[in-house]
């Protein structure tokens, strides 16, 4: 059910819920309020961000910083988009274990032992099904997942830009 969306709407739906199931959570938003619509599936991309949200509490976080910018020539799976827009969901949990940082979003890995493994498996699968990326890095922020959307192609590939270089 692709559509134009709001993700600050999105992003406050998901606000509520958590507030809902944990009523201690601290969650901040930083949104970019010149932020514009994009085009994708909102169940979709929904359950994609309550994926993050709720491993992040399963990982002991006890903050979340939900925080959304424009990113401009980033290059995703299909190429260089010259500008997408970037969800960061930012949590000060315990984090992902440094023997799964390089199998993160394979299917049936997980940190937990009652954990299947499909939810970040699904989760970059349905950021790729938009176009765009799902990443991880360990940050002085704390543990960052960033959800990348393009919003304007470019028509160089990557390795159009890289031999492109000096």
């Amino acid at each position: 059910r692709l559509g134009m969306l709001n993700l600050h709407e999105v992003l406050e739906r998901i606000r509520r819920l958590m507030l809902a199931q944990v009523p201690h959570l601290d969650i901040a938003e930083d949104y970019d309020p010149s932020l514009p619509g994009v085009q994708g599936d909102v169940d979709r991309l929904q359950q994609l961000l309550l994926n993050l949200t709720r491993n992040a509490v399963e990982a002991g976080a006890t903050s979340l910083r939900l925080r959304t910018r424009v990113a401009h020539r980033v290059a995703l799976p299909t190429g260089i988009v010259r500008a997408a827009v970037r969800v960061d969901v930012i949590d000060n949990g315990s984090g992902v274990p440094r023997r799964l940082e390089d199998v993160l979003f394979q299917p049936l890995v997980s940190g937990r032992a009652d954990g299947t493994g499909l939810g970040l498996a699904l989760a970059r699968e349905t950021a790729c099904d938009h176009g765009g990326d799902l990443r991880h890095a360990k940050t002085d922020e704390g543990t960052v997942f960033t959800l990348y959307l393009p919003l304007e192609r470019c028509d160089a590939r990557p390795m159009d830009l890289m031999e492109a270089s000096p």
